[in-house]
């Protein structure tokens, strides 16, 4: 495998990940490193929805009324937890 291959899996890696462009692959990291440092990340787009789905949660357990036109994220599951 040549070196400008490893490096365009890693980049691609990088991508799939959802981080922007020499996030990991400029970094002075053997490609082991970069991989283990990619693999071990958390996906921002997924971060951000675990983030906005905790904060839907807190909102109502706040009773906090949402910003006039903002609709609820999700439908309830049923297996919410009852913390009246």
């Amino acid at each position: 495998m040549r070196i400008e291959q490893v490096h365009e899996d890693n980049a691609f890696v990088e991508h799939l990940m959802g981080q922007p462009e020499g996030w990991v692959t400029n970094l002075s990291l053997p490609r082991t490193g970069q991989l283990r440092a990619l693999g071990n990340g958390v996906v921002p787009h997924q971060a951000a929805h675990a983030v906005s789905l905790l904060l839907d949660d807190l909102t109502d357990l706040l009773a906090i009324t949402a910003p006039a036109g903002r609709t609820a994220r999700r439908q309830p599951t049923g297996r919410e937890a009852d913390v009246a």
